[in-house]
């Protein structure tokens, strides 16, 4: 069930919990009102009775006071309405007229208790409300009870008058509120549904593909896109989820590109269609040279040489961001002639380093300066990868059975590159692989077989890791992967899908098949040592831990490996 389904729900469940209590309560508490009301009104009509049946004591008729009472029940619309003389009257007056004779119980309880009982009798079509009113004697009454009944004390009771009153009408009256109720209930429960719909059905939208959109990116897929109407602060966190999404998309896309030209024309192209910046100049610069290399230039301006120079740009000199706001003529040798521009700084490493210029006003590109950093951020090992890629083109660096990286491209690769890397945000993990009793296949199978070995641990190796990472065959069947700034939890990860793949490899002879496996040991820079042939070496310890205990595991490094004595 979604979320705005079940928020419906909810309210529903409320607003008719709500209503079916204030409906109980209701009813109730009329219930109560009308048996109330009701009596009151049969005591005023008790004492009326009482005061024209002593006036007809007075004047002599009280053998005319059928006529009255006969009178006041059809008046009043009363039922059963007759009275009941207490013993003592009785035994002084007589016992009354025939119907004054019998007694029910609650006459009988109300002469008992002196107190006025009622009972309530309800069915489907009728309800009706008994009360019985006793009248008691009183000396100070007026008119004065004693004068007349002469027997009687103050407190006795003479009689009771006894009445059944319909009640069928406030029955009907609060059915009629109930139902109204129920009907400005349903009328309410409406009008929250429709605002619910209205106001808050976006934002439970908007949670509904945050939660989907987080599950797509847990599971590595980055492209769902979280559509939303809202502009607020809700709205803005759509936007930069969206924008994270597309970055990650950005991202894998160039993993697979072909070399780091092809990079930066994506990120041209994303600032193009994305934030509608059209007229920009990207330099590629060699810090170590000091050339500055035009890769983009969407100005249709010329760009002065100054090569012989680099100080002269602002942006790499400060390495920092250059606004056109933030002073006038603030880069005198800038001879792009605008008054509105930033440049922006990227380092991608030691060696290369991107200045990306923009011709445009300073207030547009505030919100979008810090979404173009992203992409520089996240491409950033990306061409770095790409650029010690091409340095390896142009050198034999290559081995030839396998195709990996050899050992010479490892020593210049940590010679040139590696060891001055100290950003501690900067992991990087050593994978050393060893194939176990290599020296039985070709002892057994011959050297051609276990050359058909070999490959195939390249092969997965290769299959295994990112473009952005290094295998490296070390030497013989002793293999390395340079993992940069993985974490340490993926590299073994990653040790372990090379082990496993390479265990359910199935490598063929001349008469039979057979299967081999790798042990992996793990070390991780700067975390278990300051140079990246430090690291190296206790990876190789990890990896030669492994052998001695069972093989075909993957270790990491841990100072217990290590016998010579090396503070750490």
């Amino acid at each position: 069930m979604s979320t705005n389904k079940k928020m419906l729900s909810i309210i529903i469940v409320m607003m008719l919990s709500v209503s079916f209590l204030s409906i109980t309560i209701f009813i109730y508490n009329f219930k109560d009102y009308s048996i109330k009301h009701t009596t009151e009104k049969a005591i005023s009509i008790a004492q009326n009775v009482r005061d024209g049946l002593t006036a007809h004591m007075v004047n002599g008729t009280m053998d005319k006071r059928a006529f009255f009472l006969s009178n006041i029940s059809n008046n009043q619309k009363i039922y059963n309405f007759h009275l009941y003389r207490a013993p003592s009257v009785i035994s002084e007056y007589g016992p009354g007229f025939a119907n004054e004779i019998e007694i029910t119980s609650i006459e009988k309880k109300a002469l008992e208790t002196s107190h006025i009982q009622t009972q309530l009798i309800e069915s489907l079509d009728d309800v009706t409300l008994k009360v019985s009113i006793p009248y008691i004697a009183s000396s100070s009454a007026n008119p004065n009870c004693i004068s007349c009944h002469t027997t009687a004390k103050n407190g006795d009771v003479l009689g009771v008058i006894s009445m059944d009153m319909k009640v069928n009408s406030t029955r009907i009256e609060g059915i009629s509120i109930a139902i109204n109720v129920f009907i400005i209930v349903i009328i309410l429960l409406i009008f929250s549904i429709i605002v619910v719909n209205y106001f808050i059905k976006p934002y439970i939208k908007l949670f509904d593909d945050l939660e989907n959109g987080i599950s797509h990116a847990y599971r590595g897929d980055f492209n769902y896109k979280i559509d939303t109407t809202l502009t607020n602060e809700a709205g803005e966190v759509a936007d930069r989820l969206n924008e994270l999404s597309e970055i990650y998309k950005f991202k894998k896309t160039i993993d697979l590109d072909e070399d780091k030209i092809v990079i930066y024309n994506r990120i041209i192209q994303i600032l193009k269609s994305k934030f509608s910046i059209t007229q920009l100049i990207l330099f590629e610069v060699n810090n170590i040279s000091k050339i500055r290399e035009v890769i983009v230039n969407t100005t249709g301006n010329s760009v002065k040489d100054i090569d012989s120079d680099l100080s002269l740009c602002r942006a790499f000199r400060t390495r920092a961001k250059v606004n056109s706001d933030d002073f006038e003529d603030i880069c005198l040798n800038c001879d792009q002639k605008t008054k509105n521009f930033v440049c922006l700084y990227y380092s991608i490493n030691e060696e290369y380093s991107v200045v990306l210029h923009i011709q445009q006003k300073v207030s547009e590109l505030k919100e979008y300066i810090s979404v173009i950093n992203n992409y520089f951020e996240m491409a950033k090992p990306v061409i770095e990868s790409k650029i010690l890629m091409h340095k390896l083109k142009e050198t034999t660096l290559i081995d030839p059975m396998t195709t990996l990286y050899n050992r010479r491209f490892l020593n210049e690769l940590v010679e040139s590159n590696i060891p001055n890397r100290t950003n501690k945000n900067y992991i990087h993990s050593i994978l050393m692989i060893d194939i176990d009793f290599f020296k039985q296949v070709n002892d057994t199978y011959g050297h051609e077989v276990g050359d058909t070995v070999i490959k195939g641990v390249a092969k997965i190796m290769k299959e295994s890791v990112r473009n952005s990472d290094m295998p490296v065959r070390y030497g013989g069947e002793e293999f390395l992967i340079l993992l940069l700034n993985t974490t340490r939890e993926d590299s073994v990860i990653i040790a372990n899908k090379i082990r496993n793949k390479f265990a359910s490899e199935e490598f063929f002879s001349i008469n039979k098949s057979f299967n081999k496996t790798l042990s992996v040991g793990i070390a991780h820079y700067p975390d278990h040592g300051e140079t990246i042939w430090k690291v190296i070496k206790f990876a190789d310890e990890a990896l030669y831990y492994a052998k001695n205990n069972g093989r075909n595991k993957a270790i990491t490094f841990d100072k217990s490996m290590h016998k010579d004595g090396i503070n750490y």
